[in-house]
């Protein structure tokens, strides 16, 4: 950027600053103040393939992918053919997901092969967008040694190996334990963007700067807080885009009804159609980011949105951050100890006892929040989610044989509600309902056995046949104003099955979003 230009880096005037010129630097967090306090395995990409991509992976894909990174050595990996293994015990902890269960190997090969056909976007020079994969075809999944052999993409090798400059590291267990795929790619944007307390002499915006008095006129209610902060402003729009998949119109597709473009990409929805007010960004993305970032990583974390004078939509944000000190870093190192989850593979237990909670902690992650990627996720992968919630498996034999049937229609119904895309108001509102059953009672078994008892009632009771498409307004009519009746209705079930809760396992993060 000329010098001339770095003039205009001042106060209201429109400045590119996600996507201009990165500084060359060897690297971009400050070995002195970050890197000796870290803990784990790193990960290293370079800058453009981090500030020049649109994508937005699930997390559990995230998760996968940034494993495969954290294990290529930089200086000496330099075949871009060699084979990375992830083994099965590895898959478990990123995903929470119990070895022993019967769909494990399934929802194992699922999870790896939607990565492996994942494609993300390249900003090429003259502003068009390039596909690009992650992985390259081929993913070995070997059950008897329990590894699974992978490959990256040729073309993506120099962005992630034998980095001499212009490329940014960080620890990979800062962001394990993160339950949004957005704090993930915030923090390294954020990174990538950063020269630890290396001093080039430049004032234009294209890196984190010091804090000035003029930044701190800006803020007054903020003054005392971001004293020995850094700033960087971004363009709000610009970050958006980061953190989204692309537009049909900027892959070049437009909405031509013939299109060749995979099936995949028409159920993802850009986070502009997600998250179209600047409301429902914060709540989604910025505040769960700036939490995971500031409990899990050596960052602190603020922001600040700033409108143009006269306007009323949000131009810019402004992001602060400083590095944890030594003390501080020893409270991360001891939230990640406490919170660190259990091992995902674990040894068979008697017959005698195989319907209690095999390899897990009562009650633990399922109560969590289903992941709003939940939304753009197949039904079939949905439903899995949500069959794990209520650990059907644990429970499945108690059941007469209309009774199972009856409940898989349910979870179909509800799965299929949560993933219409052409009806994205109604698939969030029913989330948030599920959300709040969760929150009040700890998970969702009792909600799903008292539709069950519902339905089956109303089966009962019918005189004709009614289409799916009435049954699942059903569901969602239950859902959004029913659910406490439901919810008791379901706990007298449980009670008439064996008089307590036999559903709780760990599969809470099945989360291809």
């Amino acid at each position: 950027m000329k010098e001339n230009d770095a003039a205009k880096n001042n106060d209201n005037k429109e400045v590119e600053v996600v996507t201009g010129e990165v500084l060359d630097h060897t690297l971009a967090v400050d070995p002195a103040s970050s890197k000796s306090l870290s803990f784990g395995s790193f990960v290293t990409k370079s800058n453009d393939l981090i500030q020049k991509t649109k994508y937005s992976l699930p997390r559990t894909e995230q998760k996968i992918l940034f494993m495969l990174l954290s294990k290529i050595d930089q200086k000496k990996d330099k075949d871009p053919s060699k084979t990375y293994t992830l083994t099965f015990s590895e898959f478990s902890k990123l995903t929470g997901v119990n070895a022993m269960d019967p769909g494990y190997i399934n929802y194992l090969k699922d999870t790896v092969q939607s990565l492996e056909r994942r494609d993300f976007w390249v900003v090429l020079p003259d502003g068009r967008y390039k596909s690009m994969s992650w992985l390259d075809r081929g993913t070995v999944v070997d059950t008897r040694d329990k590894t699974i052999s992978i490959r990256f993409n040729r073309d993506l090798w120099p962005q992630v190996a034998q980095l001499t400059s212009n490329y940014t590291s960080y620890s990979i267990e800062y962001l394990l334990m993160m339950k949004s795929t957005y704090s993930m790619r915030v923090y390294e944007i954020i990174l990538s963007y950063d020269n630890g307390s290396r001093n080039y002499g430049y004032n234009n915006g294209l890196v984190f700067e010091p804090v000035t008095e003029e930044i701190l006129k800006k803020f007054p209610d903020m003054r005392s807080e971001l004293k020995g902060y850094k700033y960087k402003r971004f363009k709000c729009d610009e970050l958006r885009s980061l953190l989204s998949v692309p537009t049909p119109e900027e892959r070049g597709r437009g909405k031509k009804k013939n299109s060749d473009e995979p099936a995949k990409y028409s159920r993802e929805k850009t986070l502009d159609e997600k998250y179209p007010t600047y409301y429902d960004f914060d709540k989604h993305v910025l505040k769960p980011a700036k939490k995971e970032i500031n409990e899990m990583t050596d960052l602190w974390v603020e922001y600040i949105p700033v409108r143009i004078k006269g306007t009323r939509k949000y131009e810019y944000l402004y992001f602060f951050i400083k590095y944890k000190s030594k003390d501080e870093m020893k409270k991360v190192r001891a939230f990640h100890d406490s919170n660190a989850g259990p091992d995902g593979e674990v040894a068979k237990k008697p017959r005698k006892t195989k319907r209690k909670n095999v390899g897990f902690t009562a009650g633990e992650n399922v109560s969590t929040p289903l992941p709003d990627e939940i939304l753009t996720m197949s039904y079939v992968m949905a439903r899995h989610e949500l069959e794990s919630r209520i650990q059907y498996f644990s429970y499945e034999k108690k059941l007469v044989s209309d009774e199972k049937n009856i409940l898989a229609d349910i979870l179909t119904y509800t799965s299929k509600l949560l993933t219409n895309q052409k009806k994205a108001a109604q698939a969030e509102e029913s989330l948030e309902a599920l959300n709040r059953i969760i929150k009040n009672n700890g998970d969702l078994k009792l909600w799903v056995l008292g539709m069950e008892e519902k339905f089956k009632d109303m089966l009962q009771k019918a005189t004709e046949k009614k289409s799916a498409q009435y049954y699942r307004v059903v569901v969602y009519n239950e859902l959004i104003d029913n659910s406490a009746a439901t919810v008791m209705a379901g706990q007298r079930k449980a009670e008439q099955l064996d008089g307590k809760s036999a559903m709780r396992v760990d599969m809470s993060v099945f989360d291809d979003e």
